[in-house]
């Protein structure tokens, strides 16, 4: 118990030491939800639902469902793209709304450059209430908050071809502050946590084995003020265009296996399952991450499916 306790103070605590953004394993089929540049990459509307359960068994654990939408215009230059996420761990819960513009051109013949703009607000509650605590009486865990709103934006740059992506986002530039709703977040028993910046770097090859596989490694390493670089390396083998196989490595975390299948062009769909390294591994049966996936031909001037990047 004491054990999520500290897991549940830490996302909410005074130090601001833990990592705010929602985290994913197959993070590489759904990049709008951290860089807005991926925006229109697809030439296509392209929907997104994906659910993760984390940490199975542990009172708290996170949870995180997410939808998002994106699609290039009739000027294919520029794209679009909404992400709605829910994230809940312990007694809090964010609620996050954004929009996403990028704007897209040629490098090369076959490859194309993105810059994106993600803007919108975080709605954060926290019910103290729900805690165990040894002093009833303090007040940092017995003063709710109640639907804090705080906006922000980000920056992002996508570059990809039919082999290759590389990403540098930073989807959070302001460094909101949480607040306790009756006492502020400056005075004595005040509960200040900072949003802190989080920097995405993302790379991914396609590498051609034969007429049937191509295997394609990526990776996400992701930096947070204040706390331990996190990196995830990833493996993914497709077979004949419709069935990824892959598995991959969370430092110092988890180990990471995935499966996804294209059942039509447009619809496919994947199971995520994390096997956890660290000491919490004594205390839960892994993670679960599911993730579904549809794309219209929005303009009617088709697209290439199944996309790599």
């Amino acid at each position: 118990m004491v054990k999520i306790i500290f897991i549940v103070l830490m996302s909410v605590s005074l130090s601001g030491l833990a990592q705010q953004q929602a985290q994913y394993s197959m993070y590489r089929f759904n990049p709008l939800n951290y860089n807005p540049a991926y925006a229109g990459s697809k030439d296509a509307l392209s929907i997104t639902v994906l659910g993760r359960k984390q940490w199975v068994n542990i009172d708290g654990a996170p949870s995180t469902a997410t939808l998002s939408v994106h699609s290039p215009l009739r000027n294919e230059a520029i794209s679009l793209g909404l992400s709605v996420i829910q994230d809940e761990i312990g007694p809090t819960k964010n609620t996050s709304f954004y929009g996403d513009v990028a704007y897209r051109f040629n490098v090369s013949k076959n490859s194309k450059l993105a810059f994106g703009l993600k803007a919108g607000l975080d709605m954060f509650s926290a019910n103290f209430g729900s805690l165990r605590v040894r002093d009833g009486s303090d007040i940092q865990y017995t003063t709710p908050i109640k639907n804090q709103l705080m906006p922000n934006f980000g920056l992002g740059a996508y570059w990809n071809s039919d082999k290759f992506y590389v990403g540098l986002t930073a989807p959070k530039i302001l460094k909101n502050e949480f607040e306790n709703s009756m006492v502020g977040g400056s005075g004595p028993g005040a509960l200040p946590s900072i949003q802190d910046r989080h920097f995405f770097l993302t790379a991914g090859y396609t590498f051609k084995l034969n007429s049937v596989v191509e295997m394609i490694p990526s990776f996400v390493a992701k930096a947070v003020e204040d706390a331990p670089l996190s990196v995830d390396v990833n493996v993914n083998f497709l077979f004949y265009e419709k069935l990824w196989i892959g598995g991959g490595y969370r430092f110092d975390d988890s180990f990471v296996g995935n499966i996804v299948y294209h059942f039509t062009p447009q619809f496919r769909a994947g199971y995520a399952y994390d096997y956890t390294l660290s000491d919490l591994g004594d205390y839960n049966t892994g993670s679960h991450e599911i993730m579904i996936n549809y794309d219209l031909d929005f303009l009617g001037k088709g697209f290439k499916t199944p996309r790599r990047f």
